[in-house]
């Protein structure tokens, strides 16, 4: 996009917004958010991509009160908008919690610039995925290569912390005779072209999974879910270690300090992760981010936290409140893993590859379904493919029978940037047939 001032983002001066914001904010908070975005998608009728271009720029204010904090949210198009958003917040409905502590004066160096996108770039990866990856025999229903850069600024009592945030993922849909296969990985860091070659290589495992004839599923082999296929199961037990999930499911609450799982399971949220789809140094409440251990050889030590749920469950902030477009923070992992181990597979085993794409993979808070494809494995020979088996997962209950873990830890943009290596449960189908789990 060149031309573009990488000071200002729709039309407003970003260091002006940033002074405003610090003048304004001397018994509040105001959260800034500025962000580029360009998406290149691939016309799959005419095998022409389109691009798409576009800017935001919203601010959120916080006012601590005797009741509570109050909030407002909104676009701004101007500095002087911020005094009237504060003063919304304050007259606005109380909500439980408390401000973060005040920040530290920031460093002269935090940065006041959000950087410009290339298109030519995005091009030449597109092209890229779309003749060397996708399989010769798919059909691609879908090929989008996204570009962002985001520039935050957290201002508290007249202190300000600003962060710049760069990704670049390209998300794939193909179809497949037993349904679509859906993968994305993130180009960024100087990986991408060790990324596509990861991408490709999964993608031809599930099309060799899902192509070709099949027999039904056997019920009483062990389960091997491979890193594809494991991913949204990993999210969904993310999900249920953030502490406002924590606070709302006093079991859960309770258990921390206990032993809920095997001691093969490990889990960790570390937002260095060399690996990981993303990377920064500080949480939108200007909080570190060191990394968080969630389970310990088993042991539940951990949760998610902000500076407001982690009152409610006797902890402290641990650097992971994350807000999105004009709401209050929530906590989130940035690249949240199972920690890699190498346990021995079984001598037979149904081993799952491919995730045919769903329309949702938690349909009831605490249960995953999937749909996947695969082989039976006998001995560590594949003998036979079988056919797309549906399995629905109830979360805990799922990781608390894991009986290994695998060595090839890979993360995914499309299970909300969750890593996990291969994982191995014990047969969790019961008198399947027709490729149907019981559920």
């Amino acid at each position: 996009m060149p031309g573009v001032d990488e000071r200002t983002c729709a039309g407003v001066d970003l260091v002006a917004l940033r002074d405003a914001a610090c003048s304004a904010a001397v018994k509040g908070e105001l959260f800034l958010s500025a962000e580029r975005r360009l998406n290149l998608e691939l016309e799959a009728r005419t095998g022409a991509f389109t691009t798409s271009t576009g800017e935001s720029l919203w601010a959120s204010a916080r006012v601590q009160r005797v009741d509570g904090v109050g909030m407002s949210s909104r676009h701004v198009s101007a500095p002087g908008e911020l005094s009237s958003l504060l003063e919304g917040a304050a007259a606005a409905a109380p909500m439980a919690g408390a401000l973060p502590e005040p920040l530290a004066p920031g460093a002269a160096s935090s940065p006041v610039a959000l950087p410009t996108l290339s298109r030519v770039r995005a091009q030449a990866w597109a092209a890229r995925v779309s003749s060397t990856v996708v399989p010769r025999t798919g059909i691609v229903q879908a090929l989008v290569l996204s570009q962002s850069e985001t520039w935050t600024a957290h201002v508290l009592a007249g202190a300000s912390r600003a962060h710049v945030e760069s990704r670049e993922e390209v998300f794939v849909r193909c179809e497949t005779e037993r349904g679509a296969v859906v993968d994305a990985v993130a180009l960024g860091a100087g990986q991408g072209a060790h990324a596509l070659e990861a991408l490709r290589s999964r993608l031809a495992e599930a099309f060799d999974a899902l192509e070709g004839p099949v027999d039904a599923v056997d019920p009483a082999l062990p389960l091997v879910l491979r890193p594809a296929v494991a991913a949204p199961l990993v999210a969904g037990l993310v999900w249920m270690l953030r502490g406002d999930v924590a606070a709302a499911t006093p079991a859960l609450a309770r258990a921390l300090g206990r032993k809920l799982f095997p001691s093969v399971l490990g889990l960790e949220d570390d937002a260095a992760h060399p690996q990981g789809t993303r990377r920064r140094a500080l949480d939108d409440e200007g909080m570190p981010m060191h990394p968080v251990r969630l389970v310990d050889e088993g042991r539940l030590s951990g949760f998610l936290h902000t500076a407001s749920t982690a009152p409610r469950l006797g902890g402290v902030s641990n650097g992971r409140a994350l807000r999105s477009m004009l709401a209050g923070p929530t906590p989130n992992a940035l690249n949240p893993f199972v920690m890699p181990r190498a346990d021995p597979l079984p001598a037979h085993y149904t081993e799952l590859i491919a995730r045919v794409e769903t329309f949702t993979t938690m349909p009831r808070p605490g249960t995953v379904t999937l749909v996947a494809g695969g082989w039976e494995v006998r001995d560590g020979r594949r003998v036979r493919r079988i056919a797309p088996v549906e399995l629905e997962l109830p979360v805990l209950e799922t990781f608390r029978a894991l009986r290994g873990v695998g060595t090839d830890l890979t993360f995914f943009p499309t299970a909300e940037g969750c890593g996990t290596p291969t994982l191995v449960f014990p047969p969790l189908l019961s008198g399947a047939q027709g490729g149907q789990a019981a559920r």
